[in-house]
């Protein structure tokens, strides 16, 4: 086997082990990654909270500010919303117990891309569906109120950290 033989195998494996198992499955079941080609994204970050005073200090805005960046970091141009721009969407969900004296609450945080896409069966059909993760990429638990703020803002970075990767794998020369 010639040393290029070598190199190239061992370039291919280490570009299979960096997507992340979602969408291993993806590649796996489709033969190609929903990423490529995808050029710019928009960004929506959804807080949803059983009332309003759950997490007060847990903003939407600061939230969608360091998605932006890290996609930006990562080599991912942002985009106003349009019709043929990916959404990149969090959507983040905390709830506390019926007892007020409890002092954990739980969280749900998914982060997904979705695209608009043509059925196959009719081309002029158009619909916006989820293309990434191709199956749920999501985390929940039931944490204490000290630690919930952060144990979020750290699971939104790592679902950007996973798609980003999961982009420049599909998107090798960007």
């Amino acid at each position: 086997m010639s040393s290029i033989a070598i190199v190239c195998a061992g370039l291919l494996a280490a570009s299979v082990w960096a997507v992340s198992p979602w969408e291993k499955r993806q590649i796996d079941n489709f033969e190609v990654s929903s990423l490529k080609g995808l050029e710019a994204v928009a960004v929506e970050v959804k807080i949803a909270r059983d009332r309003p005073e759950t997490l007060s200090l847990l903003s939407k805005q600061q939230l969608q500010g360091e998605v932006e960046m890290a996609l930006q970091g990562g080599g991912i141009k942002i985009s106003r919303p349009m019709r043929d721009v990916g959404l990149y969407i969090v959507i983040v969900k905390v709830a506390r117990p019926g007892r007020r004296d409890d002092l954990t609450c739980a969280i749900h945080v998914q982060s997904s891309l979705l695209q608009v896409v043509h059925l196959s069966r009719d081309t002029t059909i158009r619909t916006r569906s989820q293309t990434w993760p191709s199956v749920g990429h999501a985390r929940f638990g039931v944490v204490s109120l000290g630690l919930a703020k952060g144990l979020i803002e750290r699971t939104v970075k790592d679902q950007a950290r996973d798609f980003i990767a999961d982009w420049k794998a599909a998107n090798p020369h960007r």
